[in-house]
């Protein structure tokens, strides 16, 4: 009979937080992002006016590839109840990362008064589904 091992959701977000604060050199993290396989789909604008090489950007997106695969990782191994309290705490951090995503400012410092400023993105990860073996 295998027993699950109680986790302190507290403890765990800790560790998360260490890992995010303890962040590496900008062209790691890019590498990082890279190998997150996060989309980059412009759905308005022109993507090649803007940098997405933002020191900014990078760092959010980094952050949030790091709690996604936190949440994936950790989710599994928590009881119901803990899972109320790591749901809580990862969307209010996860929140704060998306709204930082969302304030960064991408424009290069050469962009000409005719064109329009706005861009939006749609960012997401692809996820292979696991196949079961019967």
């Amino acid at each position: 009979m295998r027993r699950k091992i109680n986790k302190d959701v507290v403890t765990l977000f800790g560790n998360i937080q260490k890992v995010i604060l303890a962040k590496p050199a900008i062209n790691q993290m890019f590498d990082d992002v890279q190998m997150m396989k996060f989309k980059i789909r412009p759905i308005q604008g022109d993507l090649m006016s803007f940098d997405l090489k933002n020191k900014q950007f990078i760092e959010s997106l980094w952050s949030l590839g790091k709690l996604d695969e936190f949440f994936y990782r950790e989710v599994p191994t928590l009881s119901k109840k803990e899972k109320e309290v790591f749901m809580k705490l990862f969307d209010s951090l996860y929140f704060k990362y998306q709204q930082q995503l969302n304030q960064t400012n991408l424009q290069q410092r050469k962009v000409t008064l005719t064109r329009t400023g706005l861009l939006e993105l749609e960012i997401y990860k692809e996820r292979k589904l696991k196949q079961k073996v019967n």
